[in-house]
């Protein structure tokens, strides 16, 4: 899943970022310092979970309850968990009001009250995997969880997609555009494979190969261009 911090003050926007990365593996951060550039990131992600700073620089309107407030106008987002950072416990209430916010951190913060709050929404169901939408090639709308997956094989203008339930065939995307939009636990393996890290048995660096945790084996090649990416992330030791 993704995770979209705003904060004005870099230091503390890379400081937030690192915090949650050491502690949740499975949330990767995107980073904005303004308003224009989170609605950029918007735009081209989608996000499961905000972290925005109340105060975005002096003297502009464009604050952090203003882009709770525009992200609250978008249809995927209306119940999307956005935390509010702020120094000034006089803009909370406003924050809250506006945005129906799930929570907020006060600054100073640290480690421990940003693990638990988000430790929190987690246990509470409350951030959620976006389900994966495709089309398969009759035109049937296909929605699935993301650990659902086990793997995408692109060939051609095709890709070909296998569940643990089904498989089928799409080209309503490209193997980059889901590479960017699934969460962090696929990786991609090969040029035509991403694969579910989730559902991975076994892997073998001598032959290149993954294999797959399913009734039948699967095997799925390694690469050469991402074999070290893929070992680290593996925790393979290098040799």
């Amino acid at each position: 899943m993704k995770a979209l911090i705003v904060e004005d003050n870099v230091e503390q926007l890379n400081g937030t970022a690192a915090m949650i990365s050491e502690v949740f593996t499975d949330i990767k951060c995107l980073t904005a310092v303004n308003y224009d550039e989170s609605v950029k990131i918007i735009e081209e992600n989608v996000i499961s979970l905000f972290l925005l700073d109340i105060q975005l620089g002096e003297g502009t309107a464009k604050d952090g309850i203003a882009l709770g407030e525009y992200i609250r106008s978008l249809e995927p987002y209306q119940t999307t968990p956005i935390l509010f950072i702020t120094a000034l416990p006089d803009q909370v209430m406003r924050a809250i009001h506006s945005t129906n916010c799930y929570d907020y951190i006060m600054k100073p913060f640290d480690q421990s009250d940003l693990i638990k709050t988000i430790q929190r929404l987690l246990n509470l169901s409350i951030i959620e995997e976006p389900l994966v939408e495709l089309t398969d090639r009759s035109g049937v709308y296909m929605r699935m969880k993301p650990d659902e997956l086990l793997y995408i094989k692109s060939e051609l203008r095709n890709m070909h997609v296998f569940t643990v339930k089904e498989s089928f065939i799409t080209s309503s995307t490209r193997l980059n555009d889901l590479e960017r939009e699934l969460p962090t636990f696929f990786i991609r393996c090969h040029k035509s494979y991403l694969v579910n890290m989730h559902h991975i048995r076994s892997f073998d660096r001598t032959t290149a190969t993954i294999l797959l945790d399913t009734p039948r084996p699967v095997s799925i090649p390694i690469g050469r261009k991402y074999a070290d990416l893929v070992f680290h992330m593996l925790n393979f030791p290098d040799q």
